[in-house]
């Protein structure tokens, strides 16, 4: 059962956000916006967030696109 469960989980992943991981890898993203290591530049955190938030939107699209492979 366990195993029947890792492989359909395995799938969904795929599914869901597989593509969005890749992207987000092979494009190298880098989101940092903690004021401490991004250098305390209003503009730099601002960038960020706004990054953070396009890619959260990116992975819930994916998620919900795939909505309808999740294993029962």
């Amino acid at each position: 059962m366990e195993a029947l469960m890792s492989m359909q989980g395995a799938t969904f992943l795929e599914a869901s956000v597989g593509s969005v991981i890749r992207r987000l890898c092979s494009e190298k993203i880098a989101i940092e916006i903690d004021p401490v290591r991004s250098g305390k530049n209003p503009k730099n955190i601002e960038r960020h967030t706004d990054l953070l938030v396009h890619w959260c939107q990116e992975f819930w699209k994916s998620i919900y696109d795939a909505r309808k492979q999740c294993p029962a």
